[in-house]
């Protein structure tokens, strides 16, 4: 009797220990159908993924990214019922635009703040249960906090679109099922998809910037080709002014020595035609030899004359913009020889009464001559002021153009006005010679100052009222 209740007990234990065996093996075979699901899921996932990586690669423009990355969220995410892409406003850091949205409509408060949060926050959040219910409630009435032909959200997934430091905006999705909400398995693929989004823009972006800095490259160039041929025509006129200006110093010592001659010569005449009788043949021959000799006084006054400032040419000229306009046109050869240029302009100095091209050529020279000072590169600058030696004589305006160059030997000094002296070996020594001749034609004086490997310095001094040529 014994023996055979051990048995039965045995056999019962038994059984519980096989009915365990078989709830264990349906509770794995449940669990492997599940990791077989979830493993199904992920790899569809991360077709999706793939699949998105492609599509952006390809697009050209913002406005098709942003359209792509809603349609393609909910393959990625199951159970999405809406997605909002919102994009930080360029002009301002501070404000954010829907850029995209599926279903195509305007997005309620609530949406619109979470969005604000998801830019600020450092990754991916899920906002389920009674979190996400708070911040519903949170909203105004008259809102309606969703959409009215959207279901209220159950969960809802929000992902920054970052790139290092940077933000750009914030993906919004949101799932309307409460046996299919997110989960927190759900927040890699969707900071995954945020970030596919934000490294296609940011390419798209990079690339426009690249473009824009290629035509501001481009410009920069046309800019720099412009200023070098304004400074090459710049040079070949005052080559040419050079030229003209040799020919009327020349012109002019010439008239100088035919002058007196031809004065004797015309006095000798006179002074024959005193002692003629009215009716003498000489007369007619006298007279053909004073206007032919009155005719080459005439031309002789011209070539004199030549190269002098007329009234007619003078007009009104504004020293402070004249110095602009000269330091502009040597701007790409003084940064090309780099020189550093400072400019002293003082406020309110008159207009003065002078040959502003003239001047403009004077200021050229002594700016060109002071870069050549300094094959090194150094410091040139310019200063304009108004002084007065006493109180009760008129004014002068000077102009002062100091560099940093190596200088000027004192045995050199003197003769630097000095037609044809030069010390360069390719030099004219025609510009200081004109240089000095213009100023003085305006009533001026041009002053030198020069230390060796400390720099010169010349100064140009002007009335403000040109004397009148006689």
């Amino acid at each position: 009797m014994i023996e055979r209740e051990d048995t039965v007990a045995y056999v019962a234990r038994l059984e519980r220990e096989l009915q365990a065996a078989q709830d264990r093996i349906v509770a794995l075979e449940r669990e492997a159908t599940l990791h077989t699901q979830y493993a199904r899921h992920l790899d569809q996932r991360l077709t999706a993924l793939l699949s998105i990586s492609a599509a952006l690669r390809i697009s050209r423009d913002v406005e098709t990214i942003v359209k792509l990355v809603v349609q393609h969220a909910t393959s990625l995410l199951p159970g999405t019922a809406a997605v909002y892409l919102y994009l930080l406003d360029g002009s301002s850091e501070s404000t954010i635009q829907l850029k995209a949205s599926i279903p195509d409509q305007t997005p309620s408060v609530l949406i619109t703040t979470l969005a604000e949060m998801a830019i600020r926050a450092p990754r991916a959040m899920l906002l389920n249960g009674p979190e996400l219910e708070r911040l519903i409630d949170q909203q105004p009435v008259s809102d309606g906090s969703i959409n009215s032909d959207c279901a209220t959200p159950q969960s809802i997934l929000l992902a920054p679109l970052r790139i290092e430091n940077q933000r750009l905006g914030a993906l919004i999705v949101c799932s309307d099922q409460f046996y299919h909400s997110f989960l927190p398995r759900d927040l890699p693929f969707a900071q995954a998809l945020a970030d596919l989004t934000m490294i296609a823009i940011d390419e798209i972006q990079q690339r426009q910037r690249a473009a824009a800095l290629q035509r501001d490259l481009v410009h920069t160039q046309s800019l720099r080709a412009e200023a070098e041929a304004r400074l090459n025509a710049a040079q070949a006129q005052l080559l040419q002014s050079a030229k003209l200006a040799a020919v009327g110093e020349l012109a002019a010592s010439v008239a100088h020595e035919i002058n007196n001659p031809l004065y004797a010569a015309r006095n000798s005449l006179y002074l024959v035609e005193q002692d003629l009788p009215p009716d003498a043949p000489q007369r007619t021959f006298l007279t053909i030899a004073q206007q032919e000799l009155g005719r080459i006084a005439r031309i002789i006054t011209r070539m004199r004359d030549f190269y002098r400032p007329s009234r007619g040419e003078l007009s009104n000229t504004n020293i402070n913009a004249l110095l602009r306009e000269t330091l502009e046109l040597v701007t790409t050869h003084l940064r090309h020889n780099h020189v550093v240029v400072h400019a002293y302009l003082a406020n309110d100095l008159p207009v003065i009464n002078a040959h502003a091209d003239q001047l403009r050529q004077v200021c050229l020279n002594v700016i060109l001559n002071a870069c050549d000072a300094m094959p090194n590169g150094g410091e040139l600058t310019v200063k304009s002021s108004l002084i007065a030696a006493r109180p009760e004589s008129p004014a002068t305006l000077a102009i002062a153009i100091s560099d940093t160059g190596v200088g000027i030997a004192p045995e050199h000094l003197p003769h630097l006005f000095e037609p044809f002296y030069t010390t360069k070996p390719h030099g004219t020594g025609l510009g200081l010679a004109i240089s000095a001749h213009i100023v003085t034609q305006h009533g001026g004086r041009i002053l030198v100052d020069s230390q060796l490997g400390s720099g010169t310095t010349f100064t140009i001094l002007l009335p403000l009222e040109v004397p009148k040529v006689e």
